[in-house]
C-alpha cells in the first residue's frame, strides 16, 4: 500500500522530446557559452502564459460534391439554373459556400439534398452548423516590451509550436533592437476550406476572445501563416469598435492596409529583410548577388516578395516548391509572371502548380537543384537531416521560422553551407511592425523609401554584429560596434545570433533588477 506521504502524488514528469525542446537547444548552448545569469536563464526558459480557449462560429450552407461513383445515381437529375452566381463561392477544397440568397430566383431541383450545377458536377446541400475551434496565445517574454508576434491560421498548430514561435520573437526582437517581447498565437484551421464570411465570423470571434489578453501596449498581433492585412483590418475593427478614442488603438495589430494606418513597406518587410541579408553575406565576400541563381521552398507573402527583390537584384529563380507542388525551369523562371499565376482570382489554391513558365517536378526533386542560395520560406522542419544531406546550395538563408532541424544544422556546417539564421534573416517583419507601431503612436505616415532605408541599416548593422560575433572579430565601425557581445571563441552563425539576443536581454534584467 502506497505510504501517506505519497499518496495522491502526480509521478515526477519524464523528460520528452517536442517541437519546443528542440527550439530550445541553441538557447541552452547559448546560454552556457555566456554564462548567463541563473535567474534570467530561468525567466527565459518558459513562456510568461500560455492562453488555449475556443472559439465558435455559425458556419454557412454548402455544396459538397459527389464522387463520380457516388453522382451515378442521380444521373438523370435536372440541372439548377443559377440566375445569381455571385453567391457562390468556390473553396480550395472544391466545396461551394452558398452566400446570402445564393439560390433565390433559381430553378432549383433539389433530390434527396442533392443538386446539379452547370458545371455537371452533383452537389449534395449540408446545412450550416456551429463549429468549435481551438485557438492560441502565448506570451513568452516582455522584459524589452510589449509582447509582439503574429497569428498563425493552420491546421498544424499545437500549444508546444506556439510555445517555439513565441521565444523566436522574443529573441528576434532583441536582434532587431525593437522594444519588443514575444508572443505568438493562432486557430487550428485550414482557412481556404472555409468562405471569406465564414473566416470574418471567426476571426472577429477570435478577437472577442483574445482582447482581454492583449493591447497596444501590452501584446500587439500581426500577420503570420494563413493571415493577411484584411484579417488584421478584422481584429482591429473588433478591438477598437465602440471605444471612445478608436483612432489611438491603430497599434493593436500591425501589417495593416496602409489605408487603415499600415505602414509603406510592410507587406513586402520579411522578404525584404532576408534579400538585404543576402546582399550583405556577398558584400562581405566581396560579391554580388546579380548573376547568383536561388531556389525557394514556399511561395506566400516572404518567398514571393523575397523572390521579387533578389530577382531584381540580379539573382536568377530557378525552382520553388509550396504546399501543392513543384516547379522547375534551368534558365530561369519569370517571378513577375509566376506572381501574377498565383494571384490570379482562377487559382483558388495560390499555387505554383501549373504554371506554363516552368516544368513540374517533385518535392524531394528540388533539394538536388543546384544553385548559389536555397531560401527556406515556408513552415518549420522542412530541412532535415536527410535533406541537408542532399542539398545542393552554398547559402541557406531562413526566410521561415525554424526551417532547419538542429540535426540538419550539424550536417550543414560539416559541408560548408553557409547560414543566415531566421532571427536575423527574418527579421524584417518585425522590424517594419515596429515601424508602423512608432506611425500608429505618432499619427505619422512614413514613405516607402524611408522605411527601407531604417530597414536596410537595421537588418545589415546587426547581421554584421552577428558575424563578428561568429568569428570572434570584436570591432567598431561607423554602422556597428560588436566589441561587447563578442565572447573570445568562434561560434557557428546561428549560436552567434542567439547570443547577440540573450546578451541585450539579459541587460535589461540585470540593470533593472527583478520586481518583488
Amino acid at each position: 500500500m502506497a505510504s501517506e506521504e505519497n499518496f495522491m502524488r502526480a509521478p515526477a514528469p519524464t523528460p520528452k522530446r517536442t517541437v519546443y525542446t528542440e527550439a530550445m537547444e541553441i538557447f541552452h548552448r547559448a546560454a552556457d557559452l555566456i554564462a548567463l545569469d541563473k535567474r534570467v536563464r530561468l525567466e527565459l526558459e518558459e513562456p510568461d502564459y500560455e492562453h488555449i480557449f475556443y472559439v465558435t462560429a455559425k458556419l454557412k450552407d454548402r455544396l459538397v460534391p459527389l464522387s463520380e461513383e457516388k453522382a451515378r445515381t442521380f444521373s438523370n437529375l435536372p440541372e439548377t439554373q443559377v440566375r445569381n452566381k455571385e453567391g457562390l463561392e468556390l473553396l480550395a477544397n472544391g466545396n461551394i459556400i452558398l452566400n446570402g440568397r445564393a439560390l433565390l430566383g433559381s430553378d432549383v431541383d433539389i433530390r434527396q439534398g442533392h443538386l446539379r450545377l452547370p458545371d455537371g458536377k452533383v452537389y449534395q446541400l449540408v446545412p450550416g452548423e456551429s463549429q468549435r475551434f481551438k485557438a492560441y496565445r502565448v506570451q513568452h517574454n516582455q522584459a524589452r516590451g510589449p509582447y509582439k508576434g503574429g497569428l498563425r491560421y493552420h491546421r498544424e498548430v499545437s500549444l508546444d509550436l506556439f510555445k517555439a514561435l513565441a521565444a523566436e520573437m522574443t529573441w528576434k526582437t532583441a536582434i532587431a533592437e525593437v522594444p519588443f517581447g514575444g508572443g505568438k498565437g493562432g486557430i487550428q484551421i485550414d482557412p481556404r476550406e472555409y468562405g471569406r464570411e465564414e473566416i470574418e465570423a471567426i476571426t472577429l470571434r477570435f478577437m472577442y476572445r483574445l482582447k482581454s489578453m492583449i493591447g497596444p501596449d501590452i501584446d500587439i498581433p500581426a500577420p503570420d501563416v494563413g493571415t493577411n492585412p484584411g484579417i488584421m483590418a478584422l481584429l482591429y475593427r473588433q478591438y477598437s469598435d465602440g471605444e471612445r478614442e478608436r483612432h489611438n488603438l491603430r497599434g493593436i495589430v500591425t501589417g495593416k492596409d496602409v489605408r487603415i494606418g499600415g505602414s509603406e513597406g510592410r507587406h513586402k518587410a520579411t522578404g525584404q529583410g532576408v534579400a538585404f541579408c543576402i546582399e550583405d553575406y556577398y558584400a562581405d565576400r566581396g560579391e554580388s548577388v546579380k548573376g547568383k541563381t536561388f531556389i525557394i521552398q514556399g511561395f506566400g507573402n516572404v518567398g514571393s516578395h523575397a523572390a521579387n527583390i533578389l530577382s531584381q537584384m540580379g539573382a536568377r529563380l530557378l525552382a520553388v516548391n509550396d504546399a501543392d507542388g513543384t516547379i522547375f525551369n534551368g534558365d530561369g523562371i519569370d517571378v513577375t509572371a509566376l506572381s501574377a499565376y498565383v494571384q490570379d482570382p482562377k487559382n483558388l489554391k495560390r499555387s505554383v502548380l501549373g504554371f506554363p513558365g516552368a516544368q513540374r517536378i517533385e518535392k524531394k526533386d528540388l533539394w538536388d537543384v543546384q544553385a548559389d542560395i536555397l531560401v527556406p520560406a515556408a513552415l518549420g522542419g522542412e530541412i532535415t537531416a536527410e535533406v541537408a544531406e542532399r542539398l545542393r546550395v552554398k547559402l541557406v538563408a531562413e526566410g521561415a521560422n525554424g526551417p532547419t532541424t538542429p540535426e540538419a544544422d550539424r550536417i550543414l556546417e560539416k559541408r560548408g553551407i553557409e547560414l543566415i539564421p531566421d532571427i536575423i534573416a527574418n527579421a524584417g517583419g518585425v522590424t517594419v511592425s515596429y515601424y508602423e507601431w512608432i506611425q500608429n503612436k505618432r499619427m505619422e505616415r512614413w514613405s516607402e523609401a524611408e522605411v527601407d532605408q531604417r530597414l536596410e541599416r537595421a537588418m545589415k548593422r546587426n547581421y554584421r554584429i552577428i558575424r563578428d560575433i561568429s568569428r570572434n572579430q570584436p570591432r567598431k565601425t561607423e554602422m556597428h560596434d560588436s566589441r561587447q557581445y563578442c565572447i573570445g571563441e568562434t561560434v557557428d552563425t546561428r549560436c552567434a545570433a542567439m547570443i547577440l539576443a540573450l546578451k541585450r536581454i539579459e541587460a535589461h534584467y540585470l540593470l533593472e533588477g527583478f520586481s518583488q
